[in-house]
């Protein structure tokens, strides 16, 4: 498939690699990658974030669906995001080892919380985190069982699975 009209929606738990993945898949394929986050929330105060308007939210992604090609990387499966879903050609869904998704949420905490990175995450924004994701997990296993892209998913849980991917592509 050209990089025309390619829509790719990665999903996974948070730490499990998405960013990592679509940043690579940004740089070969020369298609801009959009982290949900950056419409869930509203970062312009210094200091914190509080989330979108819906409005606002729905705005943002409705026109970046517009576009021909795009990735979009996140770990919402909500209502609102429910057409990235739909529109897209695949959906790679990345599995990690838990261990090494919780080795790569510690790090990004400490990263966060010892740079000049804002808001400052908290060891109980940390706690809740871990909790929220083992949650997570059997809520994204529960979404890929019982929806009707199963012809869309790729799961991509090595190096390899990312390569073989890109090779279909090509």
């Amino acid at each position: 498939m050209k990089n025309d009209n390619l829509k790719i929606r990665i999903i996974g738990s948070p730490g499990s690699g998405k960013t990592y993945t679509s940043n690579i898949l940004s740089r070969e394929l020369n298609i801009k990658t959009i982290d949900l986050d950056s419409i869930f929330w509203n970062t312009s105060l210094a200091n914190n974030r509080i989330k979108n308007n819906y409005i606002n939210r729905d705005f943002r992604l409705n026109s970046i669906l517009l576009n021909d090609s795009w990735i979009i990387e996140g770990v919402y499966i909500s209502p609102w995001t429910f057409h990235t879903f739909s529109e897209a050609n695949y959906i790679l869904v990345i599995k990690t080892n838990k261990w090494t998704q919780y080795y790569r949420l510690f790090k990004r905490f400490f990263i966060r919380k010892f740079t000049n990175y804002r808001p400052k995450e908290t060891l109980t924004d940390f706690k809740n985190l871990i909790s929220w994701s083992f949650q997570y997990q059997k809520d994204l296993d529960n979404f890929i069982s019982n929806n009707s892209y199963s012809n869309k998913i790729i799961t991509i849980k090595t190096s390899k699975d990312l390569n073989d991917f890109l090779k279909l592509l090509n």
